[in-house]
């Protein structure tokens, strides 16, 4: 079992209300803002979803976001990420490896979604972080490997093509 210095029991706790702030940023703004927890030059693997840096980011966003406008039931798409299994190492003071399970439910429309029974995807994740000089834990690498994916074809065109 890990053990962890007070030190890293706080920096443990900062990091894992980070990775649920991302869900978060994820499920009610479709991502818009997700730059801010990321390095200028971070690297994003996950799945068929391949970019590096915060532009490309926020162009894959916006891209997304008007996929969503013109694709979807309303223009709206309803999603929710949950993560699990978190495992987070530490390699110093400012760097970290988190590990972990994601779960995300999503389907065009706005909610109640109805006779949704399956997650629409589930992933291995991995981020690479490291402290800012302001003491912010940011995301350098994003790793994602799908493991389970459902029926829902607007997320599966991008994530498994």
């Amino acid at each position: 079992m890990r053990k962890f210095t007070l030190e890293n029991a706080v920096a443990a706790l900062e990091l894992q209300q980070m990775v649920a702030d991302w869900c978060h940023e994820l499920d009610s703004n479709g991502g818009l803002d997700l730059t801010g927890f990321f390095t200028d030059d971070a690297v994003v693997a996950a799945g068929r979803i391949s970019y590096t840096g915060r532009a490309a980011m926020q162009k894959f966003y916006e891209d997304r976001a008007e996929r969503v406008r013109t694709q979807q039931k309303d223009g709206v798409r309803t999603a929710r990420h949950g993560f699990t299994n978190l495992q987070i190492s530490f390699d110093g003071d400012d760097r970290a490896t988190l590990k972990f399970l994601i779960i995300n439910f999503s389907q065009e429309g706005k909610p109640p979604v109805l006779d949704a029974t399956t997650p629409t995807v589930a992933s291995d994740c991995r981020f690479e972080c490291q402290r800012d000089a302001d003491g912010q834990w940011l995301i350098t690498g994003f790793y994602g490997a799908p493991i389970f994916v459902g029926s829902d074809p607007f997320l599966n065109k991008i994530v498994v093509g």
